[in-house]
């Protein structure tokens, strides 16, 4: 009987035991797998990036039309009365050379062109009677012609040895002063003419201005009124680079122009293409999203809402806007990528999306 009964028992043991040999590794891993918390963190939708394609440069107004203002002749200049800012009106005399030199030259060809008068008058009436030959006559006339020319180039030289304003107008600068002995050519003022208004002038390269074509839109904010913009759009676009920068240069027509502008302000322009065709759409991502950067890649996490995962993936960028990193492959609009809590992920890991991460962590995990 106590044999009967140990045996018995050791039968109920072992048949209580075969359940829970059948209770495989893979079964106890998955519970485990499903008792970890997924990870809190933010996520941000990708979107198209507003105004990627557009171009951007730093510049400076200047007056639409200038004049720069100089001597035909080398001399010293003996008044200079306009200097950087002034108002000028059409016809104001501005600057003078000292014309002694002029007036030596000039008495000078006024005596050659008498002589040569006279010795012209003096033998005319020698040809009737033969004492002279038609040769020596043409020569005289010949002679007396050059003498009155050049008198005439003398007066002529005389003439824009002052410097007068050609209209109504504002002095942008002055680059001689009296006493000063300048070349002929040299520019002494530079003035702007009449009311025509204002441009902003900046350079491009070359990607940025093959973009562009005349008419584009633009937006100005100059470093004196940021928080007024103003708008104009593209009057000219260089069809050859500078030979020392290798830019092209642009002119923005300032559609109205702020009280107060003056040339030389500096400001910076945004150019919106009227043709935005391109085979890529830019998106925009914050750069807090960004986990590593390799030159024009980087790597982000990508969260499937299906199942709450998030995903290594990387990405190809193009550049930055604002507080946005710009992407041009890798992901599509209306995609969450994770903006916090992105260091504590792995590939494939459960996560939680969340407002505020600092609430979440707080937050006790409920009991089981």
């Amino acid at each position: 009987m106590v044999l009967s009964r140990g045996f018995g028992a050791f039968a109920l043991i072992g048949l209580t035991l075969i359940p829970l040999s059948g209770c495989g590794p893979s079964e106890s891993q998955d519970a485990d797998a499903a008792k970890v918390p997924a990870i809190p963190v933010l996520v941000s939708t990708v979107t198209i990036a507003p105004g990627a394609e557009d171009v951007s440069a730093y510049g400076i107004i200047r007056s639409d039309k200038e004049a720069g203002l100089s001597f035909k002749i080398a001399g010293l200049i003996k008044t200079l009365d306009a200097d950087t800012g002034d108002q000028v009106k059409k016809g104001q005399v501005l600057a003078r050379l000292d014309q002694r030199e002029i007036d030596a030259q000039s008495a000078r060809a006024e005596a050659n062109a008498a002589k040569a008068r006279r010795d012209l008058a003096r033998i005319e009436p020698l040809l009737k009677n033969g004492f002279i030959s038609q040769q020596r006559i043409d020569d005289a006339r010949s002679a007396a012609a050059v003498a009155n020319a050049e008198l005439r180039q003398i007066e002529f030289n005389r003439s824009l040895a002052t410097i007068t304003a050609p209209s109504d107008g504002v002095v942008l600068s002055r680059h001689a002063d009296r006493n000063e002995i300048v070349a002929a050519g040299a520019p002494v003022l530079t003035v702007s003419q009449g009311a025509a208004g204002f441009i902003f002038k900046a350079a491009l390269s070359d990607s940025a201005v093959a973009k562009l074509k005349v008419g584009d839109t633009a937006e100005i904010r100059l470093d004196a009124f940021k928080d007024q913009p103003v708008k104009g759009h593209v009057r000219r676009l260089s069809a050859m680079s500078d030979a020392q920068t290798g830019t092209f240069g642009v002119e923005i027509m300032l559609d109205e122009t702020p009280s107060g502008v003056e040339s030389g302000f500096i400001g910076k322009v945004r150019i919106a293409p009227s043709d935005t065709a391109d085979e890529t759409t830019t998106l925009a991502i914050p750069a807090s999203a960004i986990l590593e950067g390799h030159g024009a890649t980087a790597t982000v996490y990508v969260v499937n809402e299906k199942d709450m995962t998030a995903h290594l993936t990387r990405v190809t960028l193009g550049g930055l806007q604002d507080d946005h990193v710009l992407v041009t492959k890798g992901l599509k609009a209306g995609d969450k990528v994770v903006s916090a809590g992105a260091p504590y992920l792995r590939d494939g890991v459960g996560v939680e999306i969340v407002t505020d991460l600092a609430v979440r962590a707080a937050k006790p995990e409920p009991r089981s």
